[in-house]
């Protein structure tokens, strides 16, 4: 990753970089000798995910919802990597304000203040979530389809993006994530991702809960592919101008499949329980990859198997 000016100036700033998704990221950004600033409120991220580059990365404890600490983030930043979000389906359904207050008053905040400090670039967090129920696999030219208030955030969120670059004078993009998973996802809380949770359940000789028939199919990337993708669209030569691009792997697992493979990893047997299928949650998730290839050159490249086996 080359400065833009050539005399070590270059700041990213990471929103949410105390995360599973943004330690990652920042992790990535530090090996390649750049400055990174971190705005986290600490309320899902957490300390302990950053305590490797600590020393290395300049931290602003803050929320989306103060300007004041957006504005103190966003100061001297060359680029913004918008992670900072409630990012739970099941959860939204029923604080559907607080979604919107985090995740869109708080992204409105963010890009007046990425306006006015003339930053280069945005990148954003969106959502596969914005596909609903679409058929796979899932290509950006659909129109979105938001079946939860997560969603329905995510996708006005893409609005504010594309108009930021046409008449806010930063150049941005949205990277639809699929389901990233990875080391430091938190297996405990109450809307864990299936990943840690099955890990956890299953090397512990738990059953495992499957909504539905585990027939539903998710397109799982690797957080370490999804930050080469965060850092292949902050370094684009030519201007992204709003545009939308899935982050995926475009390969479809069954639930029960991954229960399996995980079982497999573990050298255990896999016990399931169902139940019914969960409100807001989408059958069917797999992405079409060709336009991120095209246009920041990204193509994951860690397939299921040996992501999973980072995490034993």
């Amino acid at each position: 990753m080359s400065d833009r000016n050539g005399n070590g100036s270059r700041l990213v700033l990471v929103t949410g970089g105390a995360g599973f998704i943004g330690s990652h990221l920042c992790e990535a950004l530090v090996a390649r000798g750049v400055r990174v600033r971190v705005l986290d409120d600490f309320s899902t991220g957490s300390a302990a995910n950053l305590a490797a580059i600590r020393g290395q990365i300049e931290v602003i404890e803050g929320s989306l919802e103060s300007p004041c600490a957006v504005g103190r983030a966003v100061t001297g930043a060359t680029e913004v990597v918008h992670l900072a979000a409630r990012s739970s389906v099941v959860e939204s359904i029923g604080a559907r304000e607080l979604y919107e207050r985090v995740n869109l008053a708080g992204t409105c905040t963010l890009f007046a203040a990425a306006t006015a400090a003339k930053v280069r670039r945005v990148v954003f967090a969106a959502s596969s979530s914005a596909y609903g129920d679409h058929a796979a696999p899932h290509d950006e030219s659909m129109s979105p389809r938001p079946e939860s208030p997560y969603a329905a955030t995510k996708v006005e969120g893409e609005r504010m993006v594309r108009e930021l670059a046409q008449v806010g004078g930063v150049d941005a993009v949205a990277l639809r994530f699929f389901n990233v998973y990875g080391t430091r996802q938190d297996p405990n809380s109450a809307y864990a991702a299936v990943i840690p949770r099955f890990f956890a359940r299953i090397a512990a000789g738990q059953p495992v809960t499957v909504f539905s028939d585990g027939l539903q199919t998710r397109d799982f990337v690797h957080a370490s592919d999804t930050a080469r993708a965060v850092i292949a669209a902050i370094d684009a030569p030519k201007p992204l101008a709003g545009e939308v691009m899935n982050i995926g792997t475009g390969h479809a697992t069954t639930i029960l499949e991954l229960a399996r493979l995980i079982g497999a990893i573990c050298g255990k047997a896999v016990q399931i329980e169902h139940q019914p299928p969960r409100k807001g949650e989408v059958r069917d998730s797999v992405a079409t990859t060709g336009r991120a290839e095209r246009l920041l050159g990204f193509r994951a490249s860690i397939g299921l198997e040996a992501g999973l086996r980072t995490m034993v």
